[in-house]
Formats: structure tokens, C-alpha cells, sequence
């Protein structure tokens, strides 16, 4: 289901020429807390689809979310990062809520001493924001009951800031619309999607793992998973492989090439 938009920003609240006295930054992050009513562990998907900018535009990459910001989760401990990955500009996290209790989701922006330099960031990534239940356990419900408040909560920096932190810092937040137009919803489990692996693929991904230049930033992340959730989210992922015995032995191909000892193949033929 869809829950609502959503707008990163790591930028000045007035452009050039406006003097910066005049136009602190803000850093903005979207924040989701979400109760789950079932009488049992589930694990959950959220989907951040970016609008995506023009190809030509000078700001494309400040504009989505790749490299730019990163899903977190919390039930009532410490923030950890989310297990995540990206399809195309998409991002995807898949996080955990106890029987009867509450987490917040953030997708916050990435803060690197680079951006909190710059008096002018130009980071702003806007969308909507979709949920569901993740195939990524095991047993999983065709639907859960869950309460849902979606907010935006933004943070404006002093202009000494990083150089002093002695100045004035500011917060704001304010309550996001539902699509659903109420706290209570219930969401669905996402359809089951069978991909096939093809040997051109496969020749392509392990020239690009293999080549020393290539961006070897993760497009999954399974850290901050216990023994129990790695377990579940590998046997979610593996049932969303096609059965056949090609896409087996193409993926038994590209783990070969990788040097990773496991060979994968159907057990009744």
C-alpha cells in the first residue's frame, strides 16, 4: 500500500544571492513509526520511490537517492541500519516489528564532513513512500494490521556550524497526509516475483565484481541481521529465483566466477 511522500533536504531555506545570515541549512529526514497489531513477529517491506530527474540536469545525482541516503530502524534500542538494496532508483528496506510493538523507520540523508562543509547543499529527493509485508521470513501472513504516522522532522544548522557548535539549533516537524486517510491500515504481502538469471547477465556482473575500478558499494545489505533473520532473508531471496534449471546453473556460474564455493540446483527434477 501506498503511504505517503516523502522530501529529503540538505540545503539552504533561500538560494543565492540571499546572504547566508539570512538562509540557514536544513537537513530533513522522513520518519515512519509504525505499530504492528498481529500476535507475531513480522518482518515488513518499505519501498522510497524518487521522482527522477531529467537525464541532462546538471543536480540529477543530488536528486536520488543512491549514495545520498540510507533507511534505519529502531524498536527500543539503538538506531541500526536497515537491510537494504536498490531496484533501478528504488529503494527498498526490509526491517522487523515484534508482536505488539512499535519501530520507527527513517530514511535520513547522508552526512559526510564534504556536504556539512559546503554552505550552499544542494541535496533535495522528493517521492512516495510504499509498505507491505516482506516475503523475507518465513511463514509469511497475506496480510498484517498495522498503525501508521508518517512525519517529516528537519534540523536547521547554525552558519558557524561545523566549524563552532555554539549557535542556534533549530527543529522542525510536522505529521504527513495518509493516502489511506487513517492510522489504522492494513497491509498486504507483497506478490511473489520469479526472476530468471540469464548467461549474458551473468558475464556482465563478474566483469564488473572482478574489475578493481568498479563501485563495489553494496546493493544489499544483510548487517545488523541475527543468525535467524540472515537464515530467513536468504531463503525469501533464493524463493524469488526461477526454478529452472538454466537460471540454477547461471547462478552456479556467476558464483563460480566470484570464487564462492556453492553451487545451487533443484532438488526434485
Amino acid at each position: 500500500m501506498e503511504i505517503s511522500t516523502f522530501e529529503l533536504l540538505v540545503k539552504r531555506i533561500a538560494p543565492p544571492p540571499a546572504p547566508s545570515t539570512l538562509a540557514r541549512r536544513v537537513i530533513q529526514g522522513y520518519f515512519l513509526t509504525i505499530t504492528n497489531l498481529e500476535n507475531r513477529n513480522l518482518n515488513f517491506r518499505i519501498d522510497f520511490t524518487p521522482s527522477i530527474p531529467d537525464a541532462s540536469a546538471p543536480d540529477r545525482s543530488d536528486r536520488l537517492l543512491r549514495g545520498r541516503a540510507d533507511i534505519l530502524d529502531d524498536v527500543a534500542g539503538r538506531n541500526r541500519r536497515t537491510a537494504q538494496f536498490f531496484t533501478g532508483d528504488r529503494l527498498t528496506g526490509i526491517f522487523p516489528v515484534p508482536a505488539q510493538q512499535t519501530a520507527s523507520v527513517q530514511l535520513l540523508p547522508r552526512l559526510p564532513g564534504t556536504l556539512l562543509d559546503n554552505p550552499d547543499p544542494q541535496i533535495e529527493i522528493r517521492g512516495f513512500v510504499s509498505l507491505q509485508v516482506s516475503r523475507f521470513q518465513a511463514n509469511p501472513p497475506a496480510r498484517a494490521r498495522v498503525l501508521l504516522n508518517p512525519e517529516t522532522r528537519g534540523t536547521f544548522l547554525p552558519n558557524t556550524f561545523p566549524a563552532s557548535t555554539t549557535g542556534d539549533f533549530d527543529q522542525i516537524n510536522y505529521p504527513m497526509q495518509l493516502a489511506s486517510g487513517r492510522g489504522l491500515n492494513t497491509v498486504m504481502l507483497e506478490p511473489l516475483a520469479s526472476r530468471a538469471i540469464t548467461a549474458d547477465s551473468v558475464s556482465r556482473v563478474a566483469a564488473n565484481l572482478l574489475d578493481s575500478s568498479f563501485d563495489l558499494s553494496p546493493e544489499v545489505s544483510l548487517l545488523g541481521l541475527n543468525s535467524d533473520e540472515l537464515a530467513s532473508a536468504l531463503a525469501a531471496l533464493a524463493g524469488q529465483i526461477e526454478p529452472s534449471d538454466e537460471t540454477l546453473d547461471n547462478a552456479s556460474d556467476l558464483l563460480s566466477k566470484l570464487n564462492i564455493p556453492i553451487r545451487m540446483e533443484r532438488v526434485n527434477r
